[in-house]
């Protein structure tokens, strides 16, 4: 998933840790470490869900289900 290339990120991510995307209302995109299912099955304060993706040891990103 290219969009994760673009998101906003406030911390350092961890290889082999899962982590969510989120489009904002504004239309950015944010990766979090809060699931959809911790936000009680929506998208919480977020526009909607994107992907759940997994950072690689070669440092790229795959989309996982």
């Amino acid at each position: 998933s290219m969009t994760v290339y673009g998101a906003k990120l406030n911390f350092q991510p961890v290889i082999g840790q899962v982590y969510y995307l989120y489009e904002r209302k504004d239309d950015s995109v944010l990766l979090s470490l809060v699931s959809p299912k911790e936000w009680g099955g929506g998208a919480g304060p977020f526009k909607r869900f994107v992907a759940a993706v997994k950072l690689l040891a070669d440092h790229t990103w795959v989309e996982i289900n």
